[in-house]
């Protein structure tokens, strides 16, 4: 009898261990793919929205700081490239030079 009693105590055990860790699996990629949705912006042909999403993350910022507030032409290109690469285009580039001055004035007044 002792053994009917062992044997059931360690079947026991496995079974609520895959019961936790299957759980904790189902959760994580989940959260994982909320992340990528959240941190992944979403293209939009509207040059307005473009401008309004492009102010507000951190690459105009990310430039500037990137060449210490002074850029060159082939500097300023290789930043278009990367903003459309991005997914921000269609996008008003007089705009979008007017946030990396206003950026500009922050980080030489800091």
């Amino acid at each position: 009898m002792t053994l009917k009693k062992t044997a059931k105590k360690e079947t026991a055990a496995p079974a609520k261990k895959s019961t936790r860790a299957a759980s904790a699996k189902t959760v994580k990629p989940a959260a994982k793919s909320a992340a990528k949705a959240a941190a992944k912006p979403v293209a939009s042909n509207d040059p307005e929205e473009n401008i309004k999403r492009f102010a507000k993350t951190s690459l105009a910022m990310n430039f500037v700081k990137a060449h210490n507030g002074a850029w060159n032409h082939e500097d300023w290109l290789a930043f278009i490239s990367d903003v459309k690469a991005k997914g921000y285009f269609p996008i008003d580039w007089d705009r979008v030079g007017l946030i990396l001055e206003d950026k500009k004035k922050a980080f030489f007044t800091k």
